[in-house]
């Protein structure tokens, strides 16, 4: 079993007798090499290491390892095809084989940016279409889960990447959730909500500017303010108490896609050093990045892949493809009894295949049927067609076959067009008439049904206000919306409309409404939301009661530790501290075992003279249950020949992984 991340650490000073000034050498600054070149050593050496570590079945360092060092193969210039052991899968194959590992929305953002960096197709890469699976995690609002905002970073930037254009909703609507969970520091976490840090910040600033956010904007401004809040003298960037090499190249990345010099434009500490000064202490001598001195970390490949990027000065998205021409539509599917799906899509080309044939259409331009199929991908639903006329024709959605003829039929801004859904080719703009707003599939028995349309004059009425609700039906000889007479409308109850295709409602209480009307022989109309008063999410569509569910999830593995430094005082050779009391905390939910490690700076004094609950810090363990805690007293021991004098400084790291 792997250990976790590191989730806590504790920084130990040691004061001697005698203080004298420290003693230091100032590195080299890097601000005239910045950005690196592929031949400098710094990063021909590392891309070295990474091609050490290749596998036989051309992964480096596992699955979502290798997706990074592909970025930065492409990064530095070179074919990430070519990276392979003689006649073994290169690295792009072994993406390739093991594309089915990815199951989420960061899984599937990290895929695109080293597919398109590869240059290989997202939408067709071992047998997945990562794009649409990426949209398929947009819920309206935005990208994955909703108490995440990492999912949100790392998604945009992989749409960006594979050409989503930065206007199309799924981009737009993640943006401004990303905007709602900036916290009031100016940085962002993983989780909405919770307390920033550097890394996500720096994702985050990446995402609003590959989104076209200026670096200007008052989200980017502040969340660079934040970063610089949190750099420590060294040069590098605050996490957890000390830097390291994962959030320095994070940090680094944000800063360049901002348009600064991180080795400039203000980013050297009072020190003299900068982030890239600090990012190359954490060099190792065969060429890898360490996540801290020491420390290898969880993956020392990604580590090292992340670290070249930051070097070359080229911020995700490493590659970013032209966005396809394209058409944004509205698209809504009403089924016999219900409304199967209702969203905004953006269609380009497409690939259809004829269920019952087999055979595959391209179709180049955007079309109606791409917009069906668009839709597909997003709603996760299916739908069936045949060429046994021609063009592919829609004969199933959903697993509901259609009524006309065996068919779906289709409207296009309620007109019924003379064509099939394969050739009716959609516009952006044919001025003077405006672009194509709809695309309507309905099942119906009769090729005569026509379709219905919904109009409230007061979406937000006040509890007790009376609003109107207008439905019209479509008239395909005059192509004009009449009143509807005698047409149901659902609300909070049902209603009948008058002559004049309207009725009244006033609702007492506060109630969140989705109206819509329906009437024998014509097609089910649009659906309005009406917010009575403060609304209300306590009753479903037709009134009946339900429960709301709500659970809060822990981590698997997280802890804390308390005090988070100890200060031994002053003290001399053969002297030993008091006993410090250290309390450590199991917060997560699995039951954990507990580990130590020393990063000496101070000439062994740590390393050979720090004890933990009376014993040498390496035999220290503790199994700690859910929710328990356990006190544990550090203690300081200097051997009588130890020669350093002044303040020495070491770090205690405590480990936690599962216990077996």
């Amino acid at each position: 079993m792997k250990k976790s991340i590191i989730t806590a650490f504790i920084s130990i000073c040691l004061i001697s007798v005698l203080l004298l000034p420290s003693l230091t050498t100032q590195a080299v600054s890097a601000a005239d090499n910045y950005p690196f070149a592929v031949s400098d050593s710094e990063v021909s050496d590392a891309l070295d290491y990474l091609r050490a570590q290749q596998g036989p079945n051309g992964d480096i360092g596992g699955f979502a390892n290798s997706a990074w060092v592909v970025t930065a193969i492409a990064a530095a210039g070179e074919d990430p095809a070519d990276w392979k052991q003689g006649v073994n899968p290169s690295i792009v194959d072994y993406l390739s084989t093991n594309a089915a590992t990815a199951t989420s929305a960061t899984d599937y953002a990290r895929m695109i940016l080293a597919i398109v960096a590869a240059d290989e197709d997202p939408t067709s890469f071992g047998g997945m279409d990562f794009v649409a699976l990426l949209n398929a995690e947009y819920d309206n609002t935005q990208i994955g889960d909703d108490t995440l905002v990492n999912d949100d970073f790392w998604g945009i930037m992989g749409l960006i990447a594979a050409g989503t254009s930065p206007s199309s909703p799924v981009i737009t609507d993640s943006i401004d959730f990303i905007k709602q969970n900036q916290n009031a520091d100016g940085g962002w976490s993983w989780s909405a909500g919770e307390a920033s840090d550097v890394d996500d910040t720096a994702a985050g600033i990446m995402a609003l500017i590959a989104a076209g956010e200026s670096a200007s904007s008052t989200e980017v401004t502040g969340a660079l303010a934040y970063i610089k809040a949190a750099q420590m003298t060294n040069g590098g960037f605050e996490s957890w108490g000390s830097t390291n090499a994962d959030t320095n190249s994070w940090a680094i990345d944000a800063i360049v896609a901002a348009d600064q010099n991180p080795t400039d434009d203000g980013w050297p500490a009072g020190s003299g050093n900068d982030p890239v000064d600090d990012l190359l202490t954490f060099q190792q001598a065969d060429g890898s990045f360490y996540y801290m001195s020491g420390v290898p970390g969880m993956s020392v490949e990604k580590t090292t892949a992340c670290a070249i990027t930051a070097l070359l000065g080229k911020p995700f998205p490493t590659v970013v493809l032209e966005p396809a021409a394209g058409v944004t539509v509205d698209v809504r599917i009403e089924g016999e009894t219900d409304t199967i799906w209702s969203g905004s899509v953006m269609v380009t080309e497409s690939w259809i295949t004829a269920t019952d044939s087999g055979t595959e259409y391209y179709l180049e331009d955007p079309t109606a049927l791409g917009a069906l199929d668009e839709a597909a991908q997003i709603g996760e639903f299916e739908y069936e067609t045949t060429d046994q006329w021609g063009p592919p024709f829609v004969t199933s959605i959903d697993d509901e076959e259609g009524l006309a003829s065996g068919g779906w039929m289709y409207r296009v801004d309620y007109y019924s067009p003379m064509v099939g859904a394969a050739d009716f080719i959609l516009d952006e703009t044919t001025p003077p008439d405006p672009p194509h707003q709809e695309v309507l599939f309905y099942n119906a028995a009769s090729w005569s049904e026509l379709p219905l349309k919904v109009e409230v004059d007061d979406v937000e009425p006040g509890v007790g206000e009376s609003f109107t609700v207008t439905v019209s039906r479509y008239d395909d000889t005059t192509h004009d919306w009449n009143p509807c007479e005698s047409a149901t409308v659902h609300a909070n109850q049902d209603y009948t409309t008058g002559q004049d295709g309207t009725v009244q409602l006033s609702i007492n209480s506060n109630m969140t409404l989705d109206i819509y009307a329906e009437k024998e022989d014509c097609t089910r109309s649009n659906r309005v939301i009406v917010t009575v008063g403060e609304g209300s999410n306590d009753e479903d569509e037709d009134g009946d009661n339900v429960v709301n569910l709500q659970a809060d999830i822990l981590p698997a593995i997280s802890f804390s530790i308390s005090p988070g430094s100890v200060d031994f005082g002053t003290l001399g050779p053969r002297d030993t501290s008091d006993p410090h009391p250290l309390t450590i905390s199991n917060t997560g939910a699995w039951e954990i075992m507990i580990t130590a490690t020393v990063l000496d700076e101070a000439e062994g004094l740590y390393e050979n003279g720090l004890t933990l609950a009376g014993s040498a810090w390496e035999q220290y363990n503790s199994l700690l249950a859910r929710e328990n805690e356990v006190a544990c007293d550090v203690r300081l021991h200097v051997d009588e020949n130890y020669a350093a004098i002044g303040e020495q400084e070491g770090m205690l790291i405590f480990w936690a992984e599962e216990s077996l």
